[in-house]
């Protein structure tokens, strides 16, 4: 007779969830095809922060939050927090504001993508290469390389100079010093308006 090993059986992968937090149904359907296309298998939907924690609470396997609100409105930062706190570290949000301080409250909420909406649905890139500013006076849009906008696009994502130059394979040194030519091209050292200025000439989401 003979003897046969079976090696260990293995499992499926778990499929992730995802939290959507928006009062408007509307965009909770829209947000469903697009996250069950990249393997998100359970979807769960909170009107707002009143009950984003609890329905967070039924994940197991954590995949994307995404908060539609302004960082401004109520105890939405507190939420976020303890969205953290319970798994839930890819967090989006998707703002109908843009400015400097808006961008600066969501980078230290630690936001990991930050999306200006307008009139209910994402902006789309605009056709030139003069964009609106957010006082209706038309902004040039900045000439960066395009290692730069990969760059600033990280900050937006709230990374820090580390953990930019561990994805894009960098010295921390050298992120520092893409950081200052943006700068100076932009006319600002501070990172928020950096990228607020970016995200209004749609070099950056």
């Amino acid at each position: 007779m003979t003897s046969m090993t079976v090696g260990p059986v293995r499992r499926p992968l778990p499929r992730l969830s995802a939290l959507l937090v928006t009062p408007d149904g509307d965009h909770r359907r829209k947000w469903m095809a697009p996250l069950r296309s990249v393997g998100i298998g359970r979807v769960l939907e909170a009107l707002g922060p009143s009950d984003a924690l609890s329905r967070g609470r039924q994940a197991t396997d954590h995949g994307v939050c995404v908060v539609e609100a302004a960082p401004q409105d109520g105890p939405i930062l507190q939420v976020i927090r303890d969205l953290r706190r319970q798994g839930w570290h890819r967090l989006v949000m998707v703002s109908p504001r843009g400015d400097d301080n808006t961008v600066r409250l969501a980078l230290a909420a630690k936001i990991r993508s930050f999306v200006v909406s307008r009139s209910g649905s994402v902006a789309a890139p605009p056709p030139s290469d003069a964009t609106p500013a957010l006082d209706g006076h038309p902004h040039t849009r900045p000439d960066l390389s395009d290692r730069e906008i990969q760059v600033i696009q990280l900050v937006a994502n709230g990374h820090t100079n580390r953990e930019i130059g561990e994805e894009l394979n960098l010295s921390a040194l050298t992120v520092k010093s893409h950081l200052s030519r943006i700068g100076r091209k932009l006319g600002t050292g501070d990172r928020a308006q950096m990228v607020a200025i970016c995200m209004r000439s749609s070099l950056v989401s």
